[in-house]
């Protein structure tokens, strides 16, 4: 995950904010487990993408799944990230997941152009969602709706 805060500002997190001590990483990927799904895409045992989902228990929630994705940037471009939402896709159908929504920055064309090929549309815009180097940066809200197969 550092690695992949260092090669693009698209992350949320800088690479210094990113400093997970060991009991943290365990504590974040048990919640993970009981709450969602992580995946990572391994590359010659190196982790060169993530995803994950973050589910509710709540009620009249538990049927959204919120979504981040990274892939480093030498292996963009190769399906990677293609296939790590199909394996989420295949999950949330079968967790009973009805809608899975996400938020990228509007200046991440490549993401957004990869969303919607995967049938993510935008739903609102959040304005100066994000601050980084000196200006703010506008968010598109963007979900899909799964059907049960």
């Amino acid at each position: 995950m550092k690695q992949l805060d260092q090669e693009t500002d698209f992350m949320l997190y800088s690479p210094e904010e990113r400093l997970y001590q060991e009991k943290q990483l365990e504590s974040f990927i048990q919640n993970t487990q009981e709450n969602g799904i992580l995946l990572g895409a391994i590359v010659q045992n190196q982790i060169v993408g993530v995803i994950s989902v973050q589910t509710s228990n709540l009620t009249k929630i538990k049927h959204t799944g919120y979504l981040v994705i990274g892939v480093q940037k030498e292996f963009q471009k190769k399906g990677i990230a293609s296939k790590l939402f199909e394996e989420i896709f295949a999950w949330a159908r079968n967790e009973s997941i009805h809608r899975l929504e996400l938020t990228v920055i509007t200046a991440n064309f490549p993401a957004i152009q990869l969303y919607e090929k995967l049938g993510f549309y935008k739903e609102g815009l959040k304005k100066d969602a994000i601050y980084m180097k000196g200006r703010y940066y506008d968010e598109f809200y963007m979900a899909k709706l799964l059907e049960k197969r």
